[in-house]
Parts: C-alpha cells; structure tokens; sequence
C-alpha cells in the first residue's frame, strides 16, 4: 500500500512539473510572433543611442519589444543571417544592429545604405552597439 501511495504521488508530481515547464514554453519570449506583437516603445536609432551614450539606459530593458526607426548604414548576410545596421547619429562608430527574422527576405533586396526604414524586435543589450532580434519590417520608407 505504501508503495502505491509513493507511485501516485510520483505520478501527480510528475505531471505538476511537466505542466509547469508547458506552460513555461508557451509563454516564452522567443515564440512571440513580432509581427503581431505590440511595441512597447517607439524610438529613432539617433535618439536611443544617444541614451545610451549618456548612460540613460533605465528605460529599455532587454527582451522589451521596439519599435526603432533609423537610417539604413549596412545591410549584410554573414552566415545566411541577414543582418540591417542602422546610423546612430553624431557617433558613426556606434550603431544599432537589427538581427531580422528569416521570413524578412522579400523586400530586404530593395533596400540601400541610406534608405530610412521602421523595423520591430526585441532587445537584447547594449555593449558599443544597440542589438536587437528578431527583427521584422514594420513600416518602410525610402528617401526620394
């Protein structure tokens, strides 16, 4: 009887855990469709790193959703991972990098270094650089 008493509690626990780590996974900031997702800030790539220059970083976390508008200083596709660097303004050194998703392939062709674009995604950190994943077209503007 006791053996039974500890296989049901293993059995309950068991299924305790294994809905909790479902749950976890389901929630998680990697699944979040960006396309559908809704900023939680609206930023210019010269304003942000600006900021951060100033080392007023208190208001953007990482894994926040944003959505960043700036001018287009590189696009590349170093291990099949296409990557836009937009300008940071007065400091060409420092830029913010927009990892973008690999269904973002149409319409990326178009673009060139100074084409203005809005791009959304989720932000990682900040070393030299503004780093974001994930990232998807969200609204394009190109200069005429």
């Amino acid at each position: 009887m006791k053996r039974l008493g500890k296989f049901i509690g293993l059995l309950i626990l068991t299924a305790f855990l294994g809905s909790i780590f479902l749950l976890w996974r389901m929630y998680d900031s990697e699944d979040v469709n960006i396309l559908y997702a809704e900023p939680e800030l609206h930023l210019n790539a010269e304003t942000l790193i600006s900021h951060f220059e100033k080392e007023n970083d208190y208001y953007l976390e990482p894994e926040k959703i944003v959505e960043i508008e700036g001018t287009i200083k590189e696009i590349n596709s170093i291990n099949n991972r296409i990557t836009i660097l937009l300008e940071g303004g007065a400091n060409e050194s420092a830029c913010v990098i927009c990892d973008m998703q690999t269904d973002q392939t149409i319409g990326i062709e178009n673009l060139r270094p100074k084409d203005t674009i809005r791009l959304k995604g989720v932000f990682k950190g900040f070393l030299k650089d503004a780093i974001f994943l994930n990232c998807i077209i969200s609204q394009r503007k190109t200069n005429e």
